[in-house]
């Protein structure tokens, strides 16, 4: 299959067809993964589902009652955080491993 242009300045159908086997590729292999961290994120979320307290219910309850629970919801705040930190790097790796593939592509064309 011929590199450069050929006759009329066009490309050879070889390589356009390659190029876009490399985008289907591409393509099938991001959405392959992203159902995969889809599967894992519902799978491990330690999201607890919290009841939500009326202010009497509050008022009714001893200060240690209070103070348990508080550690309790700053736990859960440094656990999503966490999560989210770890999703956002795994979006970052993703985005960037995007990035080559679409360099790679660029480089065929």
């Amino acid at each position: 299959v011929p590199v450069g242009p050929g006759h009329n300045g066009c490309y050879g159908s070889g390589l356009k067809q390659e190029v876009a086997a490399a985008l289907r590729a591409l393509r099938d292999n991001l959405l392959a993964e992203q159902k995969e961290l889809e599967e894992n994120q519902a799978g491990c979320s330690c999201v607890v589902q919290w009841k939500h307290l009326e202010s009497w219910e509050l008022q009714g309850r001893s200060m240690q009652q209070l103070s348990s629970l508080r550690a309790s919801l700053q736990q859960e705040v440094h656990a999503l955080s966490a999560e989210l930190v770890a999703h956002l790097l795994v979006r970052d790796q993703l985005r960037t491993k995007q990035d080559a593939m679409l360099l790679d592509v660029g480089d065929l064309t």
